[in-house]
């Protein structure tokens, strides 16, 4: 069997920059997995945690064997290293393309880009922090309001505030 961990609430923040006006040229993405100190305890915690429930009596008739990172890490310091070389983002990054009304927002509550005519993000990339779960439902119900928006412009001017119910 398997037995994985997963930080839901990661403090770490990365970022993503624009290096050219060529649309051809990647970006320059700095995930900073593992920078902010909190989720390194929550990492070693969970992978100690882990280790425990696997130990326990009921799992021994599955004679487990850790695999990864390997038994005989143990230091806070091991696990930290470990954790950095083997963890991954469970594809499920979000707010590159925050949803707000501040300066670092980069769309408004009906998706349009700020600054940008016509043009609205319709993703994850919108949501302001991650959430507890897999992101796929969520992302298609941003599509779905997006969806909506631009099928019925005359619904919502510009001006007005958007009602509690039809914010993301």
């Amino acid at each position: 069997f398997t037995a994985s961990v997963c930080d839901l609430r990661p403090q770490s923040r990365g970022r993503i920059e624009i290096r050219s006006v060529n649309p051809q040229e990647a970006p320059l993405i700095q995930p900073n997995y593992l920078s902010h100190p909190e989720d390194l305890r929550v990492v070693a915690d969970a992978i100690r945690l882990t280790r425990r429930i696997v130990s326990a009596p009921a799992l021994q008739a599955f004679k487990p064997v850790e695999y990864l990172p390997g038994d005989s890490l143990q230091s806070q310091e091991q696990l930290h290293e470990a954790a950095a070389r083997i963890g991954t983002t469970i594809f499920h990054p979000v707010g590159t393309c925050r949803m707000g009304n501040d300066g670092d927002a980069v769309v408004d509550a009906q998706l349009r880009v700020h600054g940008v005519p016509g043009l609205r993000i319709a993703d994850a990339s919108i949501m302001p922090r991650i959430i507890s779960g897999n992101t796929c439902s969520p992302t298609l119900m941003i599509a779905e309001k997006a969806a909506q928006l631009i099928l019925n412009p005359e619904k919502r001017s510009q001006t007005q505030k958007p009602e509690l119910t039809e914010t993301l």
